[in-house]
């Protein structure tokens, strides 16, 4: 199987005390980590979860969230945070995989005419319009055309500042850096293993809602066909009942989840440009593809008035998946105040199996 983790520690030349780890890591060793946590920077909450590699699969050791930690592009910012972060004694683990948001991040799925030749960082760059110092670049090959077939790709680049700044967060000793990259890609890996229980070739969509920005990704055969990114998430909602309803933000947040209040309109007309791009991504993928779309997965924390928008837009079942599903846990490992939110682990769980899955036994 082809995970989409895309790791862009691999081309940072300097990390602030990590390089020989690094190096150390990926170049010397031959056997996959047996323990790792996987630390989500989400805007909402740090979301932790320790694994560990077994001989029947991975297992899950511990799980929790965090208070909120901004990694953001400014040094001296990251500095001061990271002096407040710590993570509790049953997450430390020997190396850690970081998840960061995706707001200042580019990731586009390219079709590039014919095989893949000369700098192919440059070609993404290019892509882009970004400089090239200032951002990391990474990329996945999807399918590799010969001749006069497309090679397509999916490609991320991700500003050099936030890149270390996220490597920053853990400075010395352990768990030690070693791998960052962007929590939507790190859920589509999670989202992949869960999917790999079953033999499915159908076309299948899948909805990464987060704070600010939401993703939707269709696959084919287990082949991603799609992304798109869009600027629409829990914040832009919360905006509009504050606005509307003349409230403050955590009364806005009470609203959503109590359902104490008739917020339908709101969220129609503000979900309603997503809906109408969702249902051309789809028809477009039908049409391109041959296939047809039969069934849209979404996070199991969805507003039920997003729910009920998406369903009536596409004439389609969504589903809930769980990003736990096909790894061991104890039933005591999971954090009883987040039952029901499984989702908002998707990331931190993605990011650990991608690790896992990368390195050769």
């Amino acid at each position: 199987m082809v995970y989409f983790n895309i790791n862009i520690m691999t081309n940072i030349k300097t990390i602030i005390g990590r390089c020989l780890a690094l190096a150390q890591f990926n170049k010397i060793s031959t056997k996959r980590p047996s323990d790792l946590v996987s630390v989500d920077f989400d805007h909402t909450g740090v979301n932790c979860v320790r694994m560990r590699r077994t001989g029947e699969g991975v297992a899950i050791l511990a799980a929790d969230v965090l208070p909120p930690v901004e990694i953001g592009k400014d040094a001296s910012q990251t500095t001061e945070k990271r002096s407040s972060f710590h993570l509790p004694k049953d997450l430390v683990a020997r190396y850690v995989s970081i998840c960061i948001p995706t707001d200042e991040a580019v990731v586009k799925l390219l079709n590039l005419p014919g095989q893949l030749e000369g700098d192919i960082d440059a070609c993404i760059q290019e892509q882009f319009g970004i400089v090239q110092e200032d951002y990391r670049v990474g990329y996945r090959i999807i399918n590799e055309g010969h001749g006069r077939s497309e090679t397509n790709l999916l490609a991320v680049a991700i500003p050099n500042a936030q890149a270390e700044a996220a490597c920053d967060m853990f400075p010395a000793g352990v768990p030690a850096p070693v791998s960052v990259e962007l929590a939507c890609l790190a859920v589509m890996t999670a989202f992949l293993h869960a999917a790999d229980k079953t033999d499915s070739d159908e076309a299948v969509g899948i909805i990464e809602f987060g704070a600010r920005h939401t993703f939707f990704c269709i696959f084919y055969k287990k082949e991603l066909v799609l992304i798109r990114k869009f600027d629409l998430g829990t914040y832009v909602f919360l905006d509009a009942i504050q606005r509307e309803l003349g409230v403050d933000r955590e009364t806005a947040q009470h609203i959503i989840s109590d359902r104490s209040f008739d917020i339908s309109q709101i969220i129609r007309d503000v979900s309603a440009p997503f809906v109408k791009q969702l249902v051309i991504s789809r028809h477009f993928v039908e049409r391109r593809e041959n296939c047809r779309v039969t069934r849209v997965f979404a996070p199991s924390g969805i507003s039920q008035g997003w729910l009920n928008e998406i369903k009536s837009a596409i004439g389609l079942d969504v589903d809930f998946w769980n990003p736990f599903d096909g790894l061991s846990m104890s039933p005591d490992v999971y954090p009883k105040e987040f039952e029901g939110q499984q989702s908002r682990f998707s990331a931190a769980v993605g990011a650990g199996l991608g690790v896992m899955e990368a390195i050769a036994p």
